[in-house]
């Protein structure tokens, strides 16, 4: 619901000009408590949760106690379509590097290491990804007997299949580098000269969601950006996410973004303005003490 009074003047008549002073009053009052139910309702936090004041530096003390905090947020969906937030084990990047094994026949080549991003081909075959951050990275193609093929020496964060090819993210962050690009690889891929650069992000992959058959999001190091497999990139939200390494995006039918990180999980509405852009941290959380990131609930 919006309050616009230039549309609210095109309908008056004569007879609502003529309103007694105590009649405008109510109609304004009324008018005010529906505009300030919208503003509650857009600040709403998901169960269990507290709105938190946007940081405004990366050096800030909540950025540098979420860092250090060991409980990672993940967002998701339940079957039931309703969002979910689970704090993850601190140790889950390490086990998700060994939860994924190779297709059948297809040999370690140098590179394969770190966590894996597979995509089973229509017809057979297969694409594989790897990210293991500074220590090096990849993408092959692999035909249904193994054979493989490098494609790219970057690090994969992810791929999501579209009607014009597999996108793959790619790109590191670390120490002084912070890149990302977008490829986009044929199904049938078995060279380099066969992938194509989609678009430029504003700093490393970190997190992604298809929305559409042909359209995905990404949360980078510096923000959310949408993405067309048919081409081009929309940045909806630039903000530094640089320490706080997001690990899940998802995004609701009306367009409402979640995205899950160390300690906090940010929400941001493409409609609503001039609060966008809303953080929330668990309610067992709500404060930090500013010895030892401690944190102290009410």
């Amino acid at each position: 619901m919006s309050i616009d009074p230039v549309e609210g003047d095109r309908h008056c008549d004569d007879t609502s000009m003529r309103a007694s002073p105590r009649r405008i009053l109510l109609a304004s009052l009324i008018n005010l408590a529906a505009f300030s139910c919208c503003l509650i309702h857009a600040q709403t936090p998901p169960a269990g949760w507290v709105p938190y004041p946007t940081p405004k530096e990366e050096a800030s003390l909540s950025i540098r106690c979420a860092n250090g905090s060991g409980r990672p947020q993940r967002v998701f969906f339940s079957d039931a379509g309703q969002l979910q937030i689970k704090q993850l084990p601190s140790s889950y990047e390490r086990d998700e590097y060994s939860r994924q094994q190779l297709p059948k026949g297809v040999k370690y080549q140098r590179g394969m290491i770190g966590r894996r991003s597979l995509f089973k081909v229509p017809g057979g075959g297969w694409l594989l990804g790897f990210d293991a951050g500074e220590f090096g990275g990849g993408l092959w193609s692999a035909d249904s007997s193994g054979n493989t093929h490098e494609l790219s020496h970057e690090n994969v964060h992810g791929l999501i299949d579209t009607p014009q090819g597999v996108m793959v993210f790619v790109g590191l962050a670390h120490m002084g580098l912070d890149s990302g690009n977008v490829l986009i690889v044929p199904h049938t891929a078995t060279s380099k000269a066969e992938v194509k650069t989609l678009a430029k992000l504003d700093g490393a992959p970190e997190a992604l969601t298809r929305i559409s058959s042909d359209t995905a999001l990404v949360v980078t190091t510096h923000g959310i950006t949408e993405i067309s497999s048919a081409g081009g990139a929309k940045t909806l939200l630039h903000t530094d996410f640089s320490l706080l390494y997001p690990n899940s995006v998802v995004s609701t039918p009306d367009g409402i973004v979640y995205v899950g990180m160390r300690l906090f999980v940010v929400r941001f509405d493409p409609h609503a303005e001039p609060h966008a852009e809303q953080w929330f941290l668990p309610r067992s959380c709500e404060r930090f003490e500013a010895t030892g990131c401690v944190c102290n609930g009410r």
